[in-house]
């Protein structure tokens, strides 16, 4: 479902931590590009083998015993910029939110809201696509590691803190729970890590700009990297723009027109790279369904307009080629 976009890399990050605690186990690897070698992981990954290695701890390790670990081991499970914004950030606000913002470009499968009012700030996390078990295990780890984050600035004085998880209710789950030091209620839809917005103004004595820039500008390529080919590539660049402002599906001639090329020099470059302007159109349409159909602010015919299609019967059935699913299926998926 991530397209292109799942053969993008990204920082083993959180993932070296947890291996480490684990031991690396054989089974950590199953399934993925790295299958058969041991020790700690590369310091960069595909995202489809992160996604898979996050699937074989859900399915081999206690996830709680691991959300526990965050909150007490003497050293963050945050990647690199993760710990310089922490430690060096200017103010509890601004490494927050630049911690938020790196978990949402690392993990392109869920939706992360911050929302703001007068009084508290709430950071939010949704699934962005179908993930199973995999989404309430990987939700409660971030909620952790946020909190974790904020108890640097705060230290025990974390009252006013409060976490909602669907994961309340499990009985396996209390003992961790119980180490987030705050209230847990349940949650509907979204786990979400609620605060005091004066805390957002709490000064760091030890904020250094230039390792703040550091930890600002790897983010910044992590945000660069997120949207994979598509980023360096002006044909893909011409699709996503016809789609995104014409609503319609953009024609080879147009492209090669835009491009100031021929059409047989597009169709010849596309071949030797194993594909086609027909799947490109198609991966790139299939990737703002997946957005689009998540945002409940527009009907299920709005989102096909949006995608090219001249009426829903169309759309429904390249919906189910994509997604083996329904656009009703899916959005009822997507928004819990």
């Amino acid at each position: 479902m991530m397209g292109t976009r799942a053969a993008t890399r990204v920082p083993t990050a959180t993932l070296l931590h947890i291996g480490q605690w684990l031991g690396w186990p054989e089974w950590l690897r199953e399934g993925t590009s790295l299958a058969g070698t041991s020790g700690p992981l590369p310091a960069m990954i595909s995202r489809a083998d992160d996604v898979r290695i996050m699937g074989n701890i859900v399915e081999n390790a206690d996830i709680f015993a691991i959300v526990a670990a965050i909150l007490t081991h003497p050293r963050p499970a945050l990647s690199l910029a993760g710990e310089l914004a922490v430690l060096h950030g200017p103010d509890l606000g601004s490494a927050i939110m630049l911690i938020a913002r790196g978990l949402a470009l690392r993990n392109l499968w869920i939706c992360l809201e911050v929302r703001e009012d007068e009084a508290q700030v709430e950071i939010a996390i949704r699934p962005a696509l179908p993930m199973g078990d995999l989404f309430g295990a990987f939700a409660i780890c971030a909620l952790a590691k946020l909190q974790r984050s904020i108890a640097v600035y705060r230290g025990d004085a974390l009252e006013g803190l409060r976490i909602a998880t669907q994961l309340h209710d499990l009985p396996q789950a209390q003992g961790a729970l119980a180490t987030f030091g705050c209230p847990v209620v349940p949650a509907r839809g979204a786990e979400v890590l609620r605060f005091p917005k004066a805390w957002t103004q709490q000064l760091n004595p030890h904020h250094d700009p230039l390792v703040w820039d550091v930890a600002k500008a790897k983010i910044t390529r992590l945000a660069n990297d997120a949207g994979g080919i598509a980023d360096r590539d002006p044909l893909r660049d011409f699709i996503v723009d016809h789609l995104s402002r014409l609503h319609r599906v953009p024609r080879l001639k147009q492209a090669a027109v835009h491009l100031g090329i021929s059409t047989r020099t597009i169709v010849r470059s596309l071949a030797r790279q194993n594909t086609s302007y027909h799947k490109l159109v198609e991966e790139e349409r299939k990737s703002r369904a997946l957005a689009l159909i998540a945002d409940r602010a527009l009907s299920l015919k709005e989102v096909a307009e949006e995608l090219g299609f001249n009426d829903m019967s169309s759309f429904g059935r390249s919906f189910r080629q994509w997604f083996a699913d329904t656009p009703g299926n899916m959005r009822r998926q997507a928004c819990g």
